[in-house]
Parts: structure tokens; sequence; C-alpha cells
């Protein structure tokens, strides 16, 4: 790793500033109007707060971040870093404390604007990244290729901006990821993989890495699981990911006839075991 900062030059590729950025859609695929690719739909997003938590920050055993980054992504440390659909900065306070440099990047300005201003912030499109060739040590894409419409053209994209030497962390779940929500919605009447989660997974993406790198490696990590003891946590999840699950309604089932029927499963199971456990299946890739 050179260590170096990450640089740009603004006109080769467009404004790269959070406020005026070049979003460069007539580089990009048209998507579907709804499912897991949806742009516009990214583009808009907010983040919702119910005032309960995550089902994410209820995770056992607790993850470091910053632990999980030194053991699974050894080449942050003194390296010029993208972290690629970085959503509301999650990574980056851990991130900036080990590498020389940071930019973000996601598609979403109410996203970006949540980022800690220490990490430069990019408004852009994943498919058309608006700096030049070979210009960082590392990149991050972490849970996020599984909402591009084109999965190849961005890891080509990736693979453009990642100096030679460099490396790609591209973070995702298996299929049979969460498998205790799929049932539930399934079982209420609704298709659970209508919106395409699928597209990208520990299973497949693989092939997608291997168009644009030479070296893929995956690593399984699926030692952890989801102990939510509020119902609430969990309607709250299913709510968030509407835009997914509502095209998959069966004839005859509503939105609100889904949501009161996994909210009186999940009552049940939390009223007799004491809590919905929902297991997870991650997988990185490393890629070079």
């Amino acid at each position: 790793m050179t260590g170096r900062a990450a640089r740009w030059t603004p006109m080769r590729r467009g404004c790269v500033t959070l406020e005026t950025a070049n979003h460069r859609a007539s580089r990009a695929r048209a998507c579907p109007v709804a499912g897991i690719d949806d742009r516009q739909h990214h583009k808009t997003a907010g983040v919702a707060s119910t005032g309960r938590p995550s089902i994410y920050e209820l995770r056992q055993p607790e993850v470091e971040l910053g632990g999980f980054l030194d053991e699974h992504l050894p080449a942050l440390r003194g390296a010029a870093v993208l972290d690629a659909g970085c959503g509301p900065g999650s990574y980056v306070a851990d991130t900036l404390a080990r590498a020389s440099g940071l930019v973000t990047v996601d598609i979403a300005h109410g996203r970006l604007r949540l980022v800690e201003r220490r990490a430069g912030r990019v408004c852009g499109d994943l498919q058309a990244l608006p700096f030049p060739d070979a210009t960082f040590d590392v990149a991050m894409a972490m849970h996020v290729l599984y909402h591009l419409p084109g999965i190849a053209a961005g890891a080509a994209e990736l693979r453009r901006v990642v100096r030679p030497g460099g490396v790609l962390y591209a973070l995702t779940n298996g299929e049979h990821a969460q498998w205790e929500v799929q049932d539930l919605v399934d079982r209420n009447g609704c298709d659970p993989f209508a919106g395409g989660e699928n597209r990208f997974t520990n299973e497949n993406g693989g092939d997608f890495l291997r168009t644009a790198f030479d070296h893929v490696q995956l690593t399984e990590l699926t030692g952890s699981r989801l102990v939510v003891r509020d119902p609430e946590c969990v309607i709250d999840e299913i709510e968030r990911n509407r835009y997914l699950t509502e095209p998959g309604l069966r004839p005859g089932v509503g939105w609100q006839d889904l949501v009161a029927g996994v909210r009186r499963d999940v009552v049940d199971v939390v009223t007799r075991e004491g809590a919905f456990v929902i297991s997870e299946a991650h997988g990185l890739f490393t890629c070079s």
C-alpha cells in the first residue's frame, strides 16, 4: 500500500462535492420500478428512526467494529480508502482511525449528510464513479453491490479506481441469511425473494467479481445472530424494506395483512421463547 491520501481531479469526471455531485445518469443502466436495485428509491430514501433499536443493534455476540476491520480488512491501515455505497457512514469513524484518507460515496444526499465531515463526501453512482483511474489503495463495498442494476459494471468501476496491487473488500449475505424472516414473510402471503435480495450473495458474488478482479477470496462469517425481544423491532425492519417486499404480495393479501400476520407470529414466538432469533450468514470477498 502506498499510504497516500486519496486525490482526484474534479474537472476530469465531473464535480465531486456533496452539494453539486454529478450523478452521471446517462452512463447508468435502467432499472426496475421496484426491487433491491431501484435507483430512484435509493436516491431519496431517508434513514428512518422509530426510537427502537434496529435489529442489527441486537446482534449477539456483539461485534466490535474496529476489531473486525483489523482482522478482516487489514489493508485499510495507512491506505487511501473509498467507502463505496457508504449509507449514513456506519464504517466511517473506525476507517478514519486506520486509513490515511477516506472518501465516501453514496447515491443519496440525505444519507451523505449523516456522514462525518472528516471524510470526503461524494454523491455519485457506483456504476460511474467520478474519480480518475487508480485513485485509491482500497475500496470498501459493504452490503451495497446487490443494490446496483449492473453488478458487473459496478465491479469494473471499483477495479478501475483501485490502484494496481490494491484491494476491494465487498461484504454481502448468504442466500439463507435471516431465513427466519423469509419464513415469516412467506407464511403470511408474500414471496420473500420478489425484490431481488439474492442478486449478489456469498454463493454467486464471486462470479460477478471475477469479471473485474483476478483474485477473489470469500471469508464466510456465520458466528452471530440477532436476538429480538421486542416484536416491533421486527415490524420496523419489515416496514423499512417495504419497497422490496410489497411487490411479492400474493393475490388477495394487502400490506397491512402481511404486517399483522408477521406481528402475530413474532409475538407468539417471543411469548413462548423469550426472543425471536434471526440467524446471520455474511460473506466478505477480498479482491485484487
